[in-house]
Formats: structure tokens, C-alpha cells, sequence
């Protein structure tokens, strides 16, 4: 006898979980599974920003991918108020806003402007006797804008995220070790994991990198286009104060962004995202800690880097592929293949609006709850990844 569920989810990222927590709501029988540590690759790497588009408004320009994004922050607000279709009210953010730092004589006024007129929201530029202390101890000399943009806690959200049904997420390589049997039309008719045969309506794939090799090995592939966008992350240990920001330069994207985050010993640790990141993933290690001096000595002369230390982590961006080569995607990426579906969120601020493609195609397919809550404890749990800065390898503070 099968195992019946409505819905099978692969991959335990935020895009995963959150699909997982909607359906869950909605009265589906779900089961999550992952193959390593929930939230581990492209999800725990991720600085934790929920966009609201504004930092694409750089130069004055702003595009679709702004506009798609601008909606976003509600909604997350709402999930961490407990007021959403999914409840992240036991999550945290790190930071309920952000700030744009535009070097003198860069037109920032015209960005400010521009941003809000366009996106909406609460964009300001800020006086500087209202800069944060933080902002005034670096030295930086500029316009500065508020942006409302939280900074989620990424690894407090998958918790909080997994928390409500435990036992239905559980451990599994389905690309290496479960059995699909396809049928005729190609659908998957079933699949054999744990010794078992599991049964759903819908099978949907939110594997980042795994999916097109999950995709070719179900026969799924024809039309399925993926591409990659390697970073190459700089973790910065014992930083000054806490800062969230964009360093704005001459293109649409920023020099350096800058998350705060503690590790596990209290201290804290800026994260490094933006052009000094934008480089392969085996670039060498001091090619990023160069490139982050420069633009901390460019913007913040006055933080004091000698009791510094320094680590990198590479990460393989895989996402589904523009329609202009190498560019981001403007919304989230749904390919479907008979009762599969393979997804990529784009962004991890795009993970709701994902969630709400998937229950439209749900809806006009005539998908509903209908499968009882399944046992699968004959799987195995799984467990939590760990933060990138509790797992780091730290160069000594004046080696790098």
C-alpha cells in the first residue's frame, strides 16, 4: 500500500517552508523533504534583506524588478506580526530598516526621489544629527536614506518556519536515493523512498541547484532553462558596531552591503554582499578582502580595521533563467512538467509571491486538501544547518 499525500515539497529552503506552511493552513496533507539541513545552500547564505526594490532605484533608475519587489516588505511584516497566511511570529528581524550611504556629489537627493515617487514607501534622507551613532563612529561623509526594509534572522525564521509541523519534514536525497516511477504521460506516478511508496497530486521542486538534474532524471527538462550567478560572500569578524546598508556606486548595484549578525560567541560579524561579492565562486579569498578595504576605506575611514579577521563563502546562485541572459529574473520561475512543478523564488524576499503562483495554478487546476495527515516517521528527521559565521574559518586580524 502507497503512502497518500496531496503535496510532495523537495527542498527546505525559505521558498520550501514557506509553500509548506501555506499549504498546511490551506488543510493539505504536505510532506517537506531535504536532502542535507533545513534552510542549508542559497537560503542560509542569503544576507536576510527583504527588498522593497529601492536599492535598484540607484542612478535614478528604476525597473520591473523593482516595482515586482516593492510589495514584498508588507507581507513579511505581516507573517512576523502572526497576522499573514503564514505565521513567522516566533521569528525575528535583525533590523527594521536599512540605510543607502551615496558618496558626496552623487546625486543621491535625485535617488531619494526617484525611489519614492516610483516604489512608495517610507524613503527619507536622513539629516545627519538623525544618523544612527553606529553610521557617525565610521566616518562616512554623504547623503544618507532611509530605506524601510527589514533584515530578517534567517536562521530564526526556518525555525520558527519548521516549527508548526515537525513531522512532516524529514530527511531525504531524492536526486540520488528514492525510485520515481513515471507513467505514460510523464507524471509521476509514484515514488519509492524509505522502503516505501509515496503517492501526491503534485510534486513541486524548490532545490535550487538540484532541480534541473531532478528535472532530467524524471524526463522534465525539455524547455527547463536555469542559470548561475556565483558569489563569493566576505564575512568580517569583530566589526565595529551593527550597520545595515547599501554603499551606492555607478551601477545598479551597490559597492558593498553590509548585514549585521552575531555568532555564536556574542561577537559580531558583518556580512558582505554587493560588488565586492560579485566574482567566482573559487576566486581567491583576498580578492574579496581587497576589495572590502578598499570600499570600507572609501566610505568609512573611520573604522579601525587592525583587530579584524576574515573568512569568504562561495555560493552557486541557481535560479531559472531570464529572458535577458544573466539577468535577474523579475518575478519568481515556474516551470511545469506534468504533476511536477520546479520553482525557484528568485529572490528570498519573493518566497510569498512564489507560494501565491503555485495556489493559482492549484486553483485553476482544481487541486484541494483531500489526502488524511500522513505518518513519515519511517523517515528520517532533519536537522537545522548552521549559520555561515558560526562555521567560518577565520583568518588572523592582520594576515588578510
Amino acid at each position: 500500500m502507497a503512502t497518500k499525500t496531496d503535496i510532495v515539497i523537495a527542498g527546505a529552503g525559505i521558498a520550501g517552508l514557506w509553500l509548506f506552511n501555506r499549504l498546511k493552513r490551506e488543510g493539505y496533507s504536505v510532506l517537506l523533504l531535504e536532502k542535507d539541513s533545513i534552510g542549508c545552500g542559497q537560503t542560509i547564505a542569503s544576507q536576510g534583506i527583504i527588498h522593497s526594490g529601492l536599492k535598484y532605484a540607484f542612478a535614478g533608475q528604476v525597473n520591473a524588478l523593482a516595482r515586482s519587489i516593492s510589495a514584498m516588505p508588507d507581507l513579511w511584516r505581516a507573517a512576523l506580526r502572526g497576522d499573514g497566511p503564514v505565521d513567522l511570529s516566533a521569528a525575528k528581524v535583525n533590523a527594521s530598516s536599512q540605510y543607502l550611504l551615496i558618496p558626496p556629489g552623487f546625486m543621491g537627493g535625485l535617488i531619494g526621489l526617484v525611489a519614492k515617487k516610483t516604489l512608495g514607501g517610507n524613503v527619507h534622507e536622513l539629516p545627519a544629527a538623525q544618523w544612527p551613532q553606529a553610521l557617525r563612529q565610521t566616518g562616512f561623509s554623504g547623503t544618507v536614506i532611509f530605506m524601510d526594509e527589514p533584515v530578517l534572522d534567517v536562521a530564526a525564521a526556518l525555525h520558527a518556519l519548521a516549527a508548526a509541523h515537525p513531522d512532516a519534514i524529514r530527511k531525504a536525497d531524492i536526486l540520488h536515493d528514492a525510485e520515481f516511477v513515471i507513467g505514460a504521460n510523464g507524471a509521476i506516478d509514484y515514488l519509492n523512498l524509505g522502503g516505501q511508496a509515496i503517492t501526491a497530486k503534485r510534486y513541486i521542486f524548490t532545490a535550487a541547484a538540484a532541480n534541473r538534474p531532478l528535472a532530467e532524471k524524471l524526463g522534465h527538462a525539455a524547455g527547463l532553462e536555469t542559470q548561475a550567478r556565483p558569489l563569493l560572500m566576505g564575512l568580517m569578524h569583530n566589526a565595529p558596531c551593527e550597520l545595515y546598508a547599501h554603499c551606492v556606486g555607478p551601477s545598479d548595484k551597490p559597492v558593498m552591503t553590509i548585514t549585521t549578525h552575531r555568532a555564536a560567541d556574542g561577537s559580531l560579524v558583518w556580512y558582505l554582499g554587493g560588488g565586492v561579492a560579485e566574482r567566482a565562486r573559487d576566486s581567491s579569498p583576498g580578492d574579496v578582502y581587497r576589495a572590502a578595504r578598499e570600499a570600507l576605506g572609501k566610505y568609512m575611514p573611520g573604522i579601525d580595521l587592525s583587530r579584524v579577521q576574515w573568512s569568504t563563502l562561495p555560493i552557486d546562485r541557481i535560479e531559472g533563467k531570464s529572458a535577458a541572459s544573466g539577468h535577474l529574473p523579475d518575478t519568481p520561475v515556474i516551470h511545469a512538467a506534468a504533476n511536477a512543478l520546479y520553482c525557484w523564488p528568485t529572490k528570498l524576499t519573493f518566497a510569498p509571491m512564489l507560494t501565491e503562483k503555485i495556489l493559482e495554478k492549484f486553483a485553476a487546476e482544481g487541486i484541494r486538501p483531500s489526502a488524511p495527515q500522513a505518518d513519515w516517521s519511517f523517515l528520517p528527521p532533519c536537522p537545522f544547518t548552521q549559520t555561515p559565521w558560526d562555521t567560518a574559518r577565520w583568518t588572523a586580524a592582520a594576515s588578510a
